[in-house]
């Protein structure tokens, strides 16, 4: 900007006609240019003199009346200078917060550009007190969480779940300061690394999902899956520690180049935001997936809640897994699909997901499990079966495969339930190519147990409450203690879509429509 310009701008100030415009223009000129600050101050020490002389002059002009000066000069030249002072405070003021809002939200509009760096997918129960997401996007800057749980989708593809307290500085798309609290990073197959960094140290992930929890003593590191590798800011110290998935670290704050190691699994993380569907089901969801998964691949943690990992293959070695795909635009038993994936099996593919918390049957009276099921038309008349197993708490596979409790459709198409090795089926296959809800019970009735089944085919109404009828009942069988893992399994002709798996302790919580909040 020229000189004259500048000048003409200050005039404006002065004058107190100065525009928006202008005064951002001039506010950004004087935080930038030390020769414009030292311009703007000889103008502003020049109009105090300005004004002092001239009150000076009016002062020794006007005679003294009844041992007064007049009144209206004296308040004229205190005016004049009151005036200035109150001009160099604004903008002294107003300084002052740009700098403040500058370091609180980062890079203004006229200086650096907002780099927005990822959004946020979901939150339960948030208060923010810095710098809360706007419109679903965040920028560089602190974010502090004071209460709740909120996660945010990077757009370099990591997902970072912040526990309030927190307070995390975001520094780009794929790097951020945990400066306190906790978050869970899950560092997505689409992504390409992250960094994550406290005052002490860098973590630096290997295709992972880990969690670290950072107070003013000591930063725990939980490792779930992969592993990340702990180096010290201090480069003196040289030091570095590799931890693999099942370990856990504690380092003290003032010599993070000292590990601790420290029971895995013994602190609970929230890994997983699902507040639409977690609060419309409550506490009898206990087990989801909904197969959200960005990739397309299943070995990780991924997608719903309650599971200690991702799927792995059930059979010898790690063997091929489902594909997750697009699902159609369509609304099936209340749910809109539109934007979202499903699983599709195929194959001969047989996959095994671990329970987060095995459950206890004796702890309930009933275990309710309910799947969103595409039955596609088989190329041939081979072996086209899907099934899904719930596996028992046992480290013997004879003891499993006997004692499993299974349920699910014939290569004919019929449903059936296999309650412990006795096995029923109805005479009415499902019908190809259309998306079927089936819900599946298991009972306990001391000492035994009964397996049953229901099938909603579209067009049919979803009953709000337990049926008394159902579309196949298995006979009693001696009932399991716990479960431990779902399997899931396809004959080799066979092609099935699922989504939308569920498991809880009531009917409501897995068969009534629930729109997905994914």
């Amino acid at each position: 900007m020229s000189d004259d310009s500048l000048s003409q701008i200050i005039n404006h100030l002065i004058n107190g006609t100065i525009n928006e415009e202008d005064h951002s223009e001039l506010q950004e000129l004087l935080r930038d240019d030390p020769q414009a600050r030292a311009k703007f101050r000889e103008r502003m020490d020049l109009e105090a003199s300005l004004h002092t002389w001239a009150s000076e002059d009016v002062l020794e002009a006007h005679p003294v009346v009844n041992g007064r000066r007049s009144t209206w000069a004296l308040v004229g030249a205190v005016a004049a200078i009151a005036a200035v002072l109150l001009i160099s405070f604004v903008w002294l003021k107003q300084s002052q917060r740009g700098e403040q809002t500058q370091i609180a939200e980062g890079p203004r509009q006229g200086l650096d550009p907002v780099i927005e760096c990822g959004h946020l997918i979901q939150q339960a129960d948030c208060e923010w007190k810095q710098i809360p997401p706007a419109n679903g996007r965040f920028s560089r800057g602190l974010m502090e969480l004071t209460a709740g749980v909120a996660e945010l989708r990077f757009d370099s593809g990591t997902d970072v779940v912040l526990e309030s307290p927190c307070l995390l500085k975001i520094d780009s798309s794929d790097s951020a300061q945990l400066l306190a609290g906790t978050v869970f990073v899950d560092v997505t197959e689409v992504s390409n690394g992250f960094l994550l960094t406290t005052p002490e140290a860098n973590i630096v992930d290997e295709g992972t999902q880990y969690a670290v929890s950072l107070n003013s003593e000591s930063t725990e590191v939980h490792v779930f899956d992969g592993s990340v590798i702990w180096t010290t800011t201090d480069t003196s110290s040289n030091f570095e520690d590799r931890i693999i998935s099942g370990e856990a670290r504690r380092f003290s704050r003032d010599a993070p180049h000292r590990p601790h190691r420290i029971p895995f699994g013994k602190r609970q993380f929230v890994r997983r935001v699902e507040a639409e569907i977690r609060a419309a089901a409550g506490a009898q969801l206990l087990v989801y997936d909904g197969f959200e998964n960005l990739a397309g691949k299943l070995r990780r943690g991924r997608s719903g809640f309650g599971w200690a990992g991702g799927w792995e293959s059930a059979g010898r070695g790690h063997g091929q897994l489902a594909e997750v795909i697009d699902a159609p635009n369509d609304s099936v038993f209340g749910i809109d699909r539109e934007g979202h994936r499903l699983l599709s099996v195929q194959d001969g593919i047989d996959m095994r997901r671990k329970l987060d918390t095995p459950i206890d049957v004796s702890s309930h009276s009933s275990i309710f499990m309910s799947l969103l099921v595409h039955r596609t038309k088989s190329s041939s008349d081979g072996q086209a079966s899907f099934q899904v197993l719930l596996e028992p708490d046992s480290n013997s596979p004879r003891y499993t495969r006997r004692h499993s409790v299974s349920w699910g459709i014939t290569s004919k198409g019929a449903p059936y339930v296999n309650n412990a090795g006795k096995v029923l089926e109805t005479a009415f296959p499902v019908p190809v190519d259309q998306t079927c809800l089936l819900v599946f019970r298991y009972a306990v009735e001391e000492p035994n147990s009964a397996a049953t089944m229901r099938v909603y085919v579209p067009g049919d109404l979803v009953d709000q409450t337990e049926p008394t009828v159902w579309t196949v009942s298995g006979v009693q069988s001696a009932r399991v203690s716990r479960f431990n893992s779902i399997r899931v399994n396809s004959g080799k002709d066979g092609v099935w879509q699922l989504d939308e798996l569920k498991i809880g302790t009531s009917w409501s919580a897995v068969a009534n429509s629930v729109a997905p909040g994914k």
